[in-house]
Parts: C-alpha cells; structure tokens; sequence
C-alpha cells in the first residue's frame, strides 16, 4: 500500500495502541488504549496525523495495573489522548512529531509511520516514543518514577477517505 492520499483509522476490535513503560523503570506495564477515532494525510510527501486513543478503556491484562494505571490518567482528568502531528517523508516513512492532550497532561511524541506491504487490509505501523519526566505511579513500591519513558507501538487498519 502506498501512503498518499487521506485515510481513517478504523475503530475496531484490536485496534490498540500499546503504551509500554521504558526506561529504568523497575516495574514495566503495558497498557492497550482503543483508537477512538483519527484521521491521516499525506499530501506532497507530509504526513499530518489526528489519533484520539481512548483512555477510559485501557487494559493491561492486570487487576491491579489496571487500576493503578487507571488511577493515573484520572488524576489528570483524562479520558481521551488526543495526538496531532505532521512530519516529512523518509525514505519508506513518515516521522511526525506532535502534541498528545489529555485532560491536563500534554506530553510531545515523535512518531514514525510506516505502510505494511502485503496485509489483506490497508495497514499502517507507528512506532515512537513520549517523555513523561517525573510521575507519580500509585503503585506500592514503585511511586514516583523520575523520567518515565512511554514506548508506542500500533498496527492500526486504514480506509481511505
């Protein structure tokens, strides 16, 4: 597949976006947010992005993670990360940069957007990071994490617009 043109993100089952914990962190937790909605366009080799994840369905597969992650996010008043970004081509991706909002955090991510050759469906891969600084995690043992570094990691299906 070719990424030119507009396309959505569909807002289906398995539609995640994995949020790993990095870092040095002691304990490492993996949260799935849902896409909510987004959109991507590409238009004279630059890629502009809007992905909303939402926050409010996160899973990790752990009770207690879980809640301690749910617990997190709320103290920011958020229930939907919105990401907006643009970036140039390179070489077969795209690397766009941009503001995450969510409630009252805002946190800079830098993304790298890939097409994923030979899927039955029209697919794109996007991988980057996001540095949260100091957090407090309630998590007995763990606390405050002094440079919490988040890892992202989706292959998400597209339809073009």
């Amino acid at each position: 597949m070719e990424l030119q043109g507009s396309f959505t993100f569909l807002a289906i089952d398995g539609a995640d976006v994995r949020l790993k914990s990095g870092g040095s962190s002691l304990t490492k937790v993996e949260i799935k947010a849902p896409v909510r909605s987004g959109k991507l366009h590409i238009v004279d080799s630059i890629a502009t992005i809007n992905l909303v994840l939402a926050l409010d369905k996160l899973k990790t597969g752990n009770f207690f993670t879980e809640a301690a992650a749910r617990t997190f996010i709320g103290g920011y008043n958020a229930h939907d990360l919105v990401f907006q970004g643009s970036g140039t081509h390179n070489g077969n991706d795209y690397d766009v940069s941009g503001n995450a909002q969510a409630g009252e955090l805002d946190v800079e991510i830098s993304l790298t957007i890939t097409a994923v050759a030979n899927s039955p469906e029209p697919e794109v891969e996007l991988v980057g990071s996001a540095a949260f600084g100091r957090v407090h995690i309630p998590l007995p043992g763990i606390g405050t994490v002094e440079n919490l570094i988040i890892d992202i990691d989706a292959r998400l299906t597209v339809s073009e617009v």
